[in-house]
């Protein structure tokens, strides 16, 4: 069996985890900074960095990776020849892509207020742009790219903030949980509808055909994660319209109960990067475009 079926998915599930934990974890410092508490803004920022260093250690795992699947085992991650190959691949040049803007984000700690926010902007559009410069985004060009590029903003604002709010769930100072959940839900209806609309008008483009969904292993994988998501926008559902209510009536249940939905949401999420990895590194498009 090729090794590379089971260490790919592995690290692209990886290197998902890390893109949207450090733009996440950006985009929620954006939007909700403040409202947030010094403590609360310090453990964004802590995830920020631990995410981003995740990201460039797991972008040059990838780039290795690129030669070990054209050599075909785990040998030709060393081989000088398959390296030089693998540099020259769009794969690659979307992973150097990467790994720029988790170095960036990086060493934005270091800059002032402004400009710091500056450069983490920069390094999360390098981040989310570099997942449009190789495999099924080249499908129809600027299109597909455009498509894919809101599908994971959109994606990168709902996952990003899941950590944060069960972290806050768990302290002892939840006062500000309600304001917070009540904004990301007011947030979340254009970030969630952008990557609704843009997440299926991609899968469209991909097939081609809605039928070719039940009948290739593809499709049916795509149809999982369709269902993962549709899950996750149940919980995301119950949170606006019955967890936040609660949090005000009663807020000691209120935060137990968000806190167990936003941990289920954490487990679904998971399995829906998972699902995306497989699309993206081991299987096949029906056309038969082969993921490079």
């Amino acid at each position: 069996m090729d090794v590379w079926i089971i260490i790919n998915p592995i690290l692209k599930t990886l290197l998902y985890v890390a893109s949207f934990g450090s733009v996440g974890s950006f985009l929620f410092s954006f939007h909700f900074g403040k409202q947030l508490s010094e403590q609360q803004q310090s453990y964004c920022n802590t995830l920020l960095n631990k995410s981003a260093l995740i990201g460039s250690v797991i972008t040059l795992l990838m780039i290795l990776s690129v030669a070990g699947n054209l050599g075909g085992d785990l040998i030709s991650v060393i081989d000088l020849l398959m390296i030089k190959l693998a540099i020259e691949s769009k794969s690659t040049i979307g992973y150097l892509t990467a790994f720029a803007g988790f170095v960036m984000m990086l060493l934005a700690n270091k800059k002032k207020t402004k400009a710091q926010q500056v450069t983490f902007f920069i390094g999360s559009v390098a981040v989310l742009c570099s997942f449009t410069l190789a495999g099924h985004a080249q499908l129809s060009g600027v299109l597909t790219q455009s498509l894919l590029l809101l599908h994971l903003f959109g994606l990168a604002f709902w996952l990003g903030a899941l950590l944060p709010f069960h972290w806050i769930c768990q302290q002892s100072d939840t006062s500000n949980l309600i304001s917070l959940a009540h904004r990301f839900g007011v947030l979340a209806i254009f970030h969630v509808g952008l990557l609704l609309i843009a997440g299926l008008t991609y899968a469209y483009v991909l097939l081609g055909d809605l039928n070719l969904i039940f009948t290739t292993s593809y499709g049916n994988v795509l149809l999982t994660k369709i269902v993962l998501v549709s899950l996750l926008l149940t919980l995301a559902a119950l949170n606006k319209f019955k967890l936040v209510p609660l949090l005000k009536k009663n807020p000691i249940q209120g935060v137990r109960r968000f806190n167990s939905s936003v941990q289920f949401e954490i487990t679904l999420a998971l399995l829906i990067l998972l699902t995306s990895s497989l699309l993206t590194t081991s299987l096949t498009l029906p056309m038969g475009m082969r993921n490079i």
